[in-house]
């Protein structure tokens, strides 16, 4: 067992949500419904926001915010929860920022695309019963909004499909901690505080003590920062950064990560490269003439400089790998800024995305390929902008993307004041997984206030971990004690409940849990199969002739027409994808007669390239709805699912398409065939031949026991089989659910069952009907 939180009921709840709320569907592509309409005109205004006769606008007026003010809508919801809001806008002279609020609490920034027409913009928050006010606040201004679209969220599942670190060289401590790391992601929240990184003498204890005397606990990870260490204009001060390091992963058994505050000249053209200045002389703020586009070519001044200041990094980390300690490492933070390509207000991001890009690059080869640091898992910055993504270095360069949360300062009165937020900010959380396409484990790298239990869970916002910046910065605020951003109760509360993890709950073997290594030659080449190789096809069919049925495409409905030569629950599909498209999804639309009532159901399919799709209508099922009633009772749903393995017709819809991690056309996405093959019955797992008996009934991850881990092993294979592969025999034990059918969702929510004392393990295996039986209780 990997930590507490594993053992709550409500943890298995959450990580069931991982399966069973098996949406990939971007938020705003799909209009859940009961939707409910606003008109921006209607409400109220402050500052220099006026209504304006727009012909094309809906009602044929917008609200109009120029250079200040606010527009406040009250909304009525029928239940508390969660509640996706589509702000149809436009941007007045180019892409703008912007901010929103519910009920007087900050949820972070919306971006606004220019637009001749309204451009829908979505977000997911929580709305209490009732009456609830949203208010946009302006941050950059200029913009048009016609109206306000509410309906319930349908969330997408938190997941990440790469969970393995992209230095294919890391070491086996630091592969275990990014293990570790995915076991805990969508399951809990690991608890973090960063240490004082100013230059000079501080008092580095000041925040963990105060924690410990407040809560009774230390948090689990810690932040540092080597921007001191690695300033040669500083004559490389050494602020003990390094011996904190290891003192606190070796003998404290905690989480390290650090950051990089690297300062420059203020007037690089005129410095002396290796001369050291006054610190008013120098910034890492983009008040410089130093180029991050040059730094990474040869030859140059910022070249030189900027490869002094990573060999002296690049001493310390080996230090650390000496020791056996990895580092979460967060350099080149926060590049994007304000917004935009102009927004930075670092250094590295004062050239653009591009520049950036490369610079980031560069540092990756640096470290890891040109002085072989592989005790690093490297952690990205980005934001949810219209264009965050632009600065995203590549999925080869980053093993997990933080967002640093600063919600509790308005600036948009032009001075700080500062209010109490504990919002959970899940809009942003689920914006960010879904712009990467949940490849990667998403963070609160930096944040003021953590939010709350409650509103986490409450909200479904499953970040990694939180990292609450220091007490006692200039100006003189304090983070972690200033109730205006952390309460004690708050405090308290985090640090004591079990979905938090803190320092004494860490693994004991964090650091030496076996996790496999991969191979640097079929990382590179994992499209390309090797005829030197002997392979062994693991599959549980008893006869492997396909039954092909038959497509049609319908023009005008832009639909695909299946028959199926039988009924039968399980099934595939051929899907293509055309050139440059690396994933979309669609539907299958089912009619269902029950009692004289005509109910139209969805099954989801999804696809990262061209080939087959296996379609189970119990794992792929999507949601269902009586006109445009969306059905939530989970004993109709039961009974339509049943009826689900008795359909031979359904209607194929295409729903989203991506290319280069952003919304694409679905042209050319097609279901060219679908076939069914027989499964065995047999509750043996067939390997080359060989019939492999279950050695322990749900132990998939074969660690001897049957926990939550197992559930987070068969969820972690079902994303990505080819990077978390289940042995043949681990496979046989995960087999639990409708015994001979193979491994599938439902093998880890019975797991998760368990967890939840709603079975024991010796009930194991079950019938999917005592499963179905289990799930409506």
């Amino acid at each position: 067992m990997y930590s507490k939180f594993m053992k709550k009921a409500g943890a298995a709840v959450m990580a069931a949500a991982m399966v069973l709320n098996g949406t990939a569907v971007s938020i705003s592509d799909v209009v859940a419904a009961e939707l409910t309409t606003y008109e921006f005109e209607n409400g109220d205004f402050t500052g220099t926001v006026a209504s304006l006769d727009v012909a094309s606008a809906s009602g044929g007026k917008v609200a109009y915010m120029q250079n200040d003010g606010t527009i406040s809508l009250d909304v009525d919801v029928p239940s508390t929860g969660m509640y996706t809001l589509t702000i149809y806008a436009q941007g007045v002279g180019g892409d703008k920022i912007q901010t929103l609020a519910i009920n007087d609490v900050d949820q972070g920034q919306i971006s606004i695309p220019e637009s001749t027409g309204f451009e829908p913009v979505s977000m997911t928050v929580k709305l209490n019963e009732g009456k609830n006010t949203v208010t946009i606040s302006k941050s950059w201004g200029w913009s048009k909004f016609d109206y306000l679209a509410v309906s319930p969220a349908e969330l997408s599942p938190i997941k990440a499909t790469q969970t393995t670190c992209c230095d294919v060289n890391a070491t086996d401590e630091t592969r275990a901690l990014m293990s570790y790391l995915a076991s805990v992601y969508g399951n809990g929240i690991i608890s973090g505080q960063q240490e004082i990184y100013q230059y000079g003498p501080h008092d580095y204890e000041q925040e963990f003590e105060y924690l410990k005397d407040l809560t009774g606990h230390y948090p689990a990870i810690r932040g540092f920062d080597y921007g001191n260490r690695c300033c040669v204009l500083f004559g490389q001060n050494d602020d003990g950064s390094t011996d904190r390091l290891i003192d606190w992963v070796k003998n404290k058994n905690g989480i390290a990560t650090a950051s990089f505050h690297l300062n420059v000249p203020n007037d690089f053209e005129n410095y002396t490269l290796g001369t050291s200045l006054p610190f008013d002389q120098t910034t890492y703020s983009q008040y410089t003439d130093f180029s991050p586009s040059k730094a990474v070519v040869e030859g140059t001044k910022e070249n030189k400089y900027y490869l002094d200041a990573l060999e002296v990094l690049a001493k310390e980390f080996k230090k650390l790998e000496a020791e056996g300690i990895p580092v979460m490492w967060r350099p080149l933070h926060e590049a994007e800024g304000s917004g935009g390509e102009t927004g930075s207000w670092f250094w590295w991001g004062r050239e653009g995305s591009e520049a950036y890009k490369e610079l980031w690059k560069f540092t990756y080869k640096v470290l890891t390929e040109d002085f072989g640091c592989h005790n690093l898992i490297w952690v990205w910055n980005s934001y949810n902008y219209e264009y965050s993504q632009d600065w995203y270095p590549g999925d080869e360069y980053v093993d997990i993307i933080g967002y640093d949360k600063y919600n509790c300062t308005d600036w948009s009165t032009g001075s700080a004041v500062v209010k109490h937020n504990d919002s959970a900010i899940s809009s942003t959380f689920y914006g960010i997984m879904e712009r990467y396409d949940s490849k990667k484990m998403v963070a609160m790298a930096e944040n003021d206030s953590f939010s709350t239990v409650d509103n986490i869970t409450s909200e479904k916002a499953g970040w990694l971990y939180f990292m609450t910046w220091y007490d006692g910065g200039s100006p003189d605020i304090n983070f972690v004690s200033d109730p205006r951003f952390n309460t004690k109760e708050d405090t308290v509360a985090m640090y004591q409940s079990e979905y938090c993890v803190t320092l004494d709950e860490l693994p004991e073997d964090l650091y030496t849990k076996e996790t496999p290594k991969p191979n640097p030659a079929e990382t590179t080449t994992k499209t390309t199969a090797d005829p030197a190789k002997t392979t062994t096809t693991v599959t549980t069919e008893a006869d492997p002739t396909k039954d092909y049925g038959k497509v049609v495409y319908d023009k005008t409905k832009k639909s695909f027409a299946i028959t199926l030569p039988e009924a039968t629950k399980d099934f595939y599909i051929d899907v293509e994808l055309p050139k440059g498209i690396e994933y979309a999804n669609g539907g299958l639309g089912v009619t269902v007669e029950l009692d004289g009532e005509y109910y139209w159901a969805n099954i989801q399919w999804e696809a990262k390239a061209s080939g087959s799709v296996k379609i189970n209508v119990l794992d792929n099922f999507f949601n269902c709805s009586l006109g445009t009633e969306v059905i939530e009772d989970e004993a109709l749903i039961n009974k339509i699912k049943a009826e689900l393995g008795k359909a031979t017709v359904y209607e194929g819809q295409v729903w989203y398409a991506q290319e280069n991690g952003k919304a694409a056309s679905t042209d050319g996405v097609k279901i060219v065939s679908a076939y069914i093959k027989k499964e065995s019955s047999s509750s043996t797992t067939t390997t080359g031949g060989v019939n492999i008996e279950a050695t322990l009934i749900g132990d998939a991850n074969e660690d001897g026991s049957v926990d939550i881990a197992d559930a987070t092993a068969i969820i972690q294979h079902m994303g990505n089989p080819d990077e978390y592969a289940l042995s043949e025999q681990g496979k046989a034990n995960a087999d639990i659910v409708n015994k001979g059918d193979g491994v599938t969702g439902a093998d880890a929510v019975a797991l998760q069952l368990i967890e939840a004392k709603k079975i024991k393990q010796t009930d194991l295996p079950v019938t999917m009907e005592q499963y179905n039986a289990l799930l409506s209780e």
